[in-house]
């Protein structure tokens, strides 16, 4: 008798304990909401303020690219390319990563709270997101590196004032571009981009493991990104590297690629738009847009 009763006492305790479970529990996802806001809010703030830095630190040199041919146009519609000073290296490099955050941190934004919110239920520290975002900002600012020889090549093709000359080498990379978007490398890419299942799995125990872990993945992600966007950040070079209107342009296109729904879908028919537009600049450099 007495152990059938305090076999029932058990039952109750029993139905409790859930209960007691979700009860400590509520306060702790309290806790991992408001720190996603928080990590939302300074990403986002830190993109605005290099918005605001890219249109308060951009020279005029640095808005016109081989492919738009500058805001001048000459007598017979073409556009008139203005000469390019040297830009060393220094500048060049902080201004590419100030361009980076302002473009690349509102599209990563979503993609990294999802990894510290799978991370969490493993016991992640509370700096992983920022650790992964410091990762991913990381390969991008290395990336500009590339960029600045790129950069360099063009420089004497905008000098030489045959504006018909730059716009056709604009189109280059415009077709370039175009063929990349049509890749299975391009897809590739794109599809381990916006999988956070993709980080998880392959760098979990590193995450949890110490701040380098965290940091690692980040960079590992951002190699990814890198893969998917770099055509997109070369036409942004022949358009026009510190020009509103193409930086607007291109992040809309990233942020499209890797946060919409039918994102994957978007890279071939604008691939093919590129390639377009791509061949009718060869046949008539002076449709080039003046868009800076």
């Amino acid at each position: 008798m007495l152990t059938h009763e305090r076999h029932l006492g058990h039952g109750p305790a029993r139905q409790r304990a859930p209960a007691a479970e979700h009860a400590r529990d509520a306060p702790a996802g309290a806790r991992g909401r408001m720190r996603e806001g928080l990590f939302v809010l300074v990403l986002l703030v830190l993109s605005a303020l290099a918005w605001l830095a890219v249109h308060r630190l951009a020279m005029p040199d640095m808005r016109a690219g081989i492919l738009t041919g500058g805001a001048e146009r000459s007598g017979d519609g073409m556009a008139a390319m203005p000469m390019e000073r040297s830009i060393g290296a220094g500048l060049f490099l902080g201004t590419w990563l100030v361009m980076m955050a302002a473009m690349m941190l509102p599209a990563v934004t979503p993609v990294i709270v999802r990894i510290d919110r799978l991370m969490r239920r493993r016991g992640a520290r509370r700096t992983t997101a920022y650790l992964l975002a410091a990762g991913y900002l990381a390969v991008w600012a290395a990336a500009g590196v590339a960029a600045y020889g790129l950069f360099l090549l063009f420089q004497p093709v905008a000098a030489a004032g045959d504006t018909a000359v730059a716009v056709r080498a604009g189109a280059v990379v415009l077709l370039f571009a175009g063929a990349y978007q049509l890749s299975p490398l391009k897809r590739a890419c794109l599809r381990l981009c916006r999988s956070p299942l993709a980080i998880v799995v392959r760098h979990g125990e590193r995450i949890t493991a110490g701040p380098g872990g965290a940091l690692l993945a980040g960079v590992h992600h951002g190699a990814f990104c890198l893969g998917c966007c770099w055509a997109l950040m070369a036409v942004l070079l022949a358009a026009g590297m510190m020009s509103l209107v193409w930086m607007g342009v291109i992040a809309a296109v990233i942020l499209a690629e890797r946060v919409w729904r039918h994102g994957e879908l978007l890279s071939r028919p604008l691939g093919a738009a590129m390639i377009v537009f791509g061949l009718v600049l060869l046949a008539a450099p002076g449709a080039a847009p003046s868009l800076t």
